[in-house]
């Protein structure tokens, strides 16, 4: 009976000092376990320790990347995804957090370094996406609708109206404050950076300059560098007008007398900073009363967007019209003269060389438009035929002869 009892007791004491053990190595292993996957270095370190194990354990431990491997993915990893357009890169990091937070997290550190500004970016986009499930969130949301509706009636409204009119009444309705600076720059931004530029360059300074710094970086950039490029061209065309100031009128209406070699847009400003005599002269030799038309409105529609009060097209038209009105004479004049014996026609041609007096004068915006007797006589020459003006020529003085055919022939 008494060996029976301490056999009992034997047995029940090896029971609790297993049962101390199991506890002491499930708590061992169960807090290596946690360590293992907790904490990377000592993760790194048991991997590295078994791979020392024989057979297949040990293999399958070799194969697992080391800690310099594993930061090198990432890096490729990091350098590839900076690369991805902007949505791209978003849904990538949003699937990546769903199944490794660590690794996003790394990933977000890594993308970082490679480009700060665009994961500026990507970093707001993300909180973004974060709030979506958040009331106050989907609140903006259709705020930002609205306010996005809005832009886009005022864009359909002021892209509707010829360019004068749209400059006009971008300024009215900014001054009177039915339209602010933000919606503005909103508009803009919708537009083209080559239409965008068009109304920047018209309107007036201190709109614009209410408005630049409200436009996005990028787009802001692109619309300077095509205004850059409006004034660039301006410029160019204003030179080209001094330079055709000195060409023959054969040159200046080849070149100037059509939309062949520039359009409507450029000939309006090399029109306006040409002399209003040489325009005027110019367009009285073109008889395409569609293309003068278009270039009168154009050269007025210029002048309106640059606050100009001038008129030139009203001079211009003038002028041409005198010059017109004129030839018209001597088309008459030379169909008479036609007809008049050699010596007779002599006689007028001498007498009008020796007076050279002005026979009409026009003063038109404080500019004079004169025809001597002189020029009466050489446009006359140049309506007979080629012989009987060569005839008429002959037999003028020397002197007289040598001046007015120089005249002729550069006329």
């Amino acid at each position: 009976m008494i060996d029976n009892l301490q056999e009992i007791e034997k047995t029940s004491m090896f029971k609790k000092i297993l049962i101390v053990i199991m506890a002491f190595l499930f708590i061992t292993i169960t807090t290596i376990v946690i360590i293992y996957f907790t904490n990377e270095s000592f993760q790194y370190t048991t991997n590295n320790f078994l791979t020392l194990l024989p057979g297949s354990f040990g293999e399958h431990f070799k194969g697992l990347p080391t800690k310099v491997e594993k930061e090198n993915i990432k890096l490729q990893v990091a350098k590839y995804y900076i690369t991805l357009e902007d949505d791209r890169l978003l849904d990538k990091l949003l699937i990546i957090k769903g199944e490794d937070s660590d690794l996003y997290n790394d990933l977000l550190i890594l993308l970082s370094r490679e480009n700060p500004i665009k994961m500026k970016n990507i970093r707001e986009k993300l909180r973004i996406k974060e709030l979506e499930g958040n009331l106050l969130n989907r609140v903006l949301e259709e705020i930002d609708d609205e306010k996005q509706e809005i832009i886009s009636d005022y864009t359909k409204y002021y892209t509707s109206l010829k360019l004068p009119e749209a400059i006009s009444e971008l300024e009215r309705t900014f001054d009177n404050g039915e339209i602010k600076a933000e919606e503005l720059a909103g508009l803009f931004e919708n537009l083209s950076k080559e239409e965008s530029a068009k109304y920047l360059y018209y309107l007036n300074s201190n709109l614009v300059e209410n408005v630049k710094h409200k436009i996005k970086n990028n787009k802001l950039k692109d619309i300077e560098k095509e205004m850059e490029a409006l004034k660039s061209k301006e410029n160019h065309l204003k030179v080209l007008a001094k330079t055709y100031e000195e060409e023959s009128l054969k040159t200046q209406i080849e070149d100037l007398g059509k939309d062949n070699k520039f359009n409507l847009k450029d000939l309006a400003v090399i029109y306006t900073n040409i002399n209003i005599k040489t325009a005027g002269k110019i367009l009285s030799e073109i008889e395409d009363n569609e293309f003068t038309s278009s270039l009168y409105e154009e050269i007025n529609t210029l002048e309106t967007l640059n606050r100009e009060e001038v008129n030139t097209s009203t001079y211009i038209a003038e002028i041409a019209k005198i010059h017109r009105n004129y030839y018209d004479k001597v088309d008459e004049l030379g169909e008479i003269y036609k007809k008049v014996s050699l010596e007779e026609l002599v006689d007028v041609i001498e007498g009008m060389v020796i007076s050279n007096k002005i026979f009409k004068k026009h003063t038109i915006d404080s500019e004079e438009i004169t025809f001597t007797r002189e020029n009466l006589a050489i446009d006359i020459l140049k309506k007979l035929p080629y012989k009987r003006a060569a005839e008429i020529l002959e037999i003028l003085k020397v002197e007289r002869r040598i001046d007015l055919t120089q005249k002729f022939i550069l006329n």
